[in-house]
């Protein structure tokens, strides 16, 4: 028991550490660790005879499947709907989650809507199609009663629907990994998430010139990463410098002394010389790694 109680002080204290990065206001720091502690471990209630819907519109029959986690999105009427769910951001997540899971992962959006046809369009238009919760009269807050600072109204749950962590991994990038690594194998939990420095890699190229090409050509270089380290090395988010790139890779745990391949395809639709960047965020001390494509487009 005590073994288990170290264990869980030092995993809030790391992940009080990541949350607060960049911020220099000592009551915001003590705010921010105040409510880590209080929801750690913590069980989230979810109402009883919910009701999933489609786009927000079309009623679904969906059952919580049974799983190991749940990721929990509360969504209140406060604000700007559209600017805090950054939900095209959200599909690239469910989608991450999905590859790493088999899909055994739930996403469970509630939504508690001051307008259900704003709701109802930016699912559509974002192409969110798994089942979302309208919770029109605020029960699962009621229940819960999250913190008001929507950074905190995201949770990784367990089968128990008790708080592994929150945090938003739509908006801290730390986050994020740390969501992907606890789905994607227990075995590496804290540990992986701590190792950074001692996961290591070795990449064959960093910079390609393309030369002169033609306007609308597609170019696409391959860049391979070599796991030198003693941990598993993850790639949790990849980011072009413009939307001409595109960038595709496996998304799982590369083992030590093993090795991945990452595709980055330009598309040539300006003329004049360029030089686009790609950043790769994985856990290594030096996170992002930087690849950049140059060249001449005539």
């Amino acid at each position: 028991m005590g073994a288990t109680r170290t264990f869980a002080y030092v995993w809030i204290l790391f992940f009080c550490v990541i949350l607060l990065n960049g911020c220099k206001e000592n009551n915001k720091k003590k705010e921010i660790t105040q409510i880590v502690k209080e929801w750690h471990n913590k069980q989230v209630f979810l109402p009883n005879n919910l009701i999933f819907t489609i786009y927000g519109k079309d009623t679904v029959d969906y059952t919580i499947p049974e799983s190991s986690y749940k990721i929990l999105i509360y969504i209140d009427s406060i604000g700007c709907t559209s600017c805090k769910l950054q939900l095209h951001k959200w599909k690239e997540f469910i989608s991450d989650v999905d590859s790493l899971t088999n899909g055994e992962v739930p996403v469970l959006f509630f939504f508690h809507p001051k307008d259900i046809g704003e709701i109802s369009f930016l699912l559509k238009r974002d192409g969110i199609d798994v089942p979302v919760c309208l919770d029109l009269n605020d029960e699962l807050n009621t229940l819960n009663l999250f913190p008001s600072n929507q950074e905190f109204q995201t949770f990784l749950l367990n089968d128990e629907n008790k708080v592994i962590f929150i945090g938003n991994p739509i908006h801290n990038l730390r986050i994020k990994e740390m969501y992907l690594f606890e789905i994607s194998n227990n075995e590496y939990h804290m540990k992986s998430a701590q190792s950074s420095q001692n996961t290591q890699i070795k990449v064959d190229k960093t910079e390609f010139d393309l030369g002169t090409i033609n306007k609308e050509d597609v170019k696409t270089v391959s860049v391979s990463i070599k796991n030198c380290g003693q941990s598993p090395f993850f790639i949790f988010d990849t980011r072009a410098s413009c939307g001409c790139t595109d960038i595709t890779y496996e998304k799982k745990p590369i083992s030590p002394d093993s090795t991945t391949e990452i595709s980055i395809t330009y598309n040539a639709d300006d003329i004049g010389h360029f030089n686009k960047t790609v950043s790769v965020h994985g856990n290594v001390k030096d996170s992002p790694l930087i690849i950049r494509l140059k060249g001449n487009v005539k």
